[in-house]
Formats: structure tokens, sequence, C-alpha cells
């Protein structure tokens, strides 16, 4: 494990002081913070789980903040859950505080530590295996804005500052390849003069937010098919998992992520490019599902930019990973030399499926609406 038992059991008696941890699993399948499965005996009889995360500082620096809009969106979704006679246990995440009431453990030396209940015979997938179950991840996204809508306070915490701001994604992206500090831009530069021709498109979605035709939105901001537990009984949809990145934006952007990351059948790192190609299927689900979800609450704009949400997020990560590799891989893990730019060509590639396929797209919006 990542950390010591006695670490965890130290964490876990701020919020349970007389529990008795009997069992730890770690989780190994997320790349940011340290998850672990931690079975705790409340009583002399009760063995209850939780989820017990260690929050990562250096991705998030503004951890309390975070966890301000985790427990802010928790809370509207528990409210909404109850206004319309939802399952109170499985639809939401119920955060455990400490026995001080605070919403997680900040130690210098342990660190920053939350809990949650663990919610049972539920499972989190990497790979849609049928237009059903996308259609039932997207359904549960579109509900997730549903269940937000209504939210009140102030403007939630940017916990990632321009997360989704394509453009200045692309600035950073032109300054990476002017300075190409490491020297690889030459061999980059047919996937930047491709990122380039798409740049109009992938910019659209942003450009009607700054015309004010569409409106900013709590959202997920990472909306993927393993960040929505699934019955293992019944398959459907149960609740919306990893809150760390609900910040302000825009609901083409969780569309967006759902299109770009299950809308194609190919590994993100595809190294053959003509296998990489748009499920229509898939697509068609993902856009039914999110609309059925969201029961009216987008806006015209807002549903017919669906499209143009999935070119700008698959786009945007493309670009990400170009900026990587040509600042030295410094950000996201890669596995061999070339793995970043891998990862751009693969990208690319999806997002210029999508420019090409944009009319017929458009005409799935349209058939669904």
């Amino acid at each position: 494990m990542t950390h010591s038992e006695e670490t965890i059991k130290q964490v876990v008696a701020n919020f349970f002081p007389e529990g008795e941890v009997v069992h730890i699993e770690q989780s190994h399948g997320g790349h940011i913070n340290q998850t672990y499965f931690v079975d705790c005996k409340i009583t002399s009889s009760d063995v209850h789980r939780y989820v017990l995360q260690c929050l990562n500082r250096k991705v998030f620096p503004d951890l309390p903040g975070l966890m301000d809009n985790v427990l802010r969106v928790s809370e509207q979704m528990s409210n909404y859950a109850k206004e319309h006679n939802m399952n109170m246990t499985r639809s939401y995440l119920h955060f455990i505080r400490t026995v001080d009431g605070a919403p997680a453990v900040d130690d210098e030396k342990l660190g920053f530590w939350r809990m949650y209940r663990y919610i049972n015979n539920a499972v989190g997938k990497q790979v849609a295996e049928s237009p059903l179950e996308a259609f039932k991840t997207a359904e549960a996204f579109g509900l997730f804005q549903g269940m937000l809508s209504g939210i009140t306070g102030p403007r939630l915490v940017e916990t990632i500052k321009a997360f989704h701001d394509t453009r200045k994604r692309y600035e950073r992206l032109e300054r990476a390849a002017k300075e190409d500090k490491f020297g690889r831009f030459a061999e980059s530069k047919e996937i930047f003069d491709g990122l380039m021709a798409i740049k109009p498109y992938a910019l659209a979605l942003q450009e009607a937010f700054d015309n004010g035709e569409i409106p900013e939105r709590v959202v997920h901001n990472d909306a993927k098919l393993s960040n929505i537990l699934l019955d293992v009984t019944t398959g459907n949809a149960i609740c919306v998992i990893d809150l760390d990145t609900c910040m302000p934006g825009l609901a083409g952007h969780d569309f967006g992520d759902m299109a770009r990351s299950m809308s194609s059948q190919t590994a993100e790192d595809e190294e053959d490019l003509s296998k990489i190609a748009i499920n229509f299927d898939i697509y068609n689900s993902l856009i039914r599902g999110f609309l059925k979800g969201a029961k009216g609450v987008l806006n015209d704009r807002e549903v017919e930019l669906l499209p143009d949400g999935g070119i700008a997020m698959t786009t945007e990560v493309a670009v990400r990973f170009l900026t990587d590799y040509l600042e030295g891989d410094v950000y996201f893990s890669i596995k061999f030399e070339g793995h970043n730019l891998r990862r751009a060509r693969s990208q690319l590639r999806l997002a210029e499926c999508m420019v090409e396929a944009l009319p017929k797209l458009r005409e799935l919006v349209n058939s669904a609406k």
C-alpha cells in the first residue's frame, strides 16, 4: 500500500475515535488521489465499509475550496433526491465529517484525507459494452445537470484554473512549439498543423459562451463511464462519483467528455489511425440519454452545440498531450518515449472524425429533441 496501515488507522480515528479498522484494501483505479476501501467496526458487531482518500495537493492547490465545492454539490444532490423520492442511500455520495465537524483531515504529516460511505452492489466500468450502457451513463450525467441547476450560494471555486479554457490550452501549445525547449517540434509539426486546422471548430463552444448564447453551469468536468457507479444487478446508473473537478463550466464540456471517451471503441493512444472511427449507435445513445436526463434544463443553443462539445473536448485533450510532449513529458504519466505524441495523434484523428461527421451528428441531435 502507498500509505502504512498505521497511518490509515490514525486518519480513521479522526472520523471514528472508537472504531476498529478490520480491513484495508487499496484501489488502483485513480491516477491523482490515493484511495482505500476501509472496513471499520463502529460498534461491537456492526462493520461498515468506507472510501478513504488522500487528496493530491500538487494537482489541487486549494483543497479546502475543493471540499467546500464537493460538500455543496453533495448537499444539493441530497436535496434533489429527497424532493424527487430517489434512493437516499445510493443516488449521491455521503461524506463523513470528523469528530470536530471538519469536512476532512488536514494534517501536515498525515496529509489531506476525506471519507465517504461505500455504495454496495455497485461497479465502475472503463468501456461501454452496449448503446444501452452509453445511454444510462449519459442519462446520469444529464440528470446531474438537472440536480445541480438549482444550486444556490456563491460561485463554486475553480479547483483547477482555466481547466477547460480551450483558447488558453491552444495558447500554451503555441508557446511550447515556439520555444521548442527539447527539440521535438519537427517530429510534431504534422500534428500541430492538424490541431491548428480544426481550431475554429474546437473554439465554437467557448465562443458561444463568450457571446452570451449559452450559460455557465456547475458541471462535472470529467464526465466518463468510469465516474458513474452502475448497479451490479440491474445495470442502471446509480450515482455520479469523483466530484473533485465539479466547478463552473459548460454543459457541452460534460457531454463532450463522454463523446470523446465513449464514442470510439479504440484506445486513447491507438497507434493505427485507420481503426479510429465514431460508433454512431453509441453517439446517438449518448445524445438521447443526456437530453433525457437533463429534462429540459438546457437551452436550445446548448442542445444544438452538443457535437461541438465533443470536438472541443477531444481537441483539447490532443492539445494537452502534444503540449506535454513539447514541454518534456512533465504532466501525464508515460509508458514509453513518444507516448504523449502517439496520444496526441490518436485524439487529433478522433477530433477530425467528429468534424467530418458534424452534419450527421447535428441530425442525430435534431432527431433526439
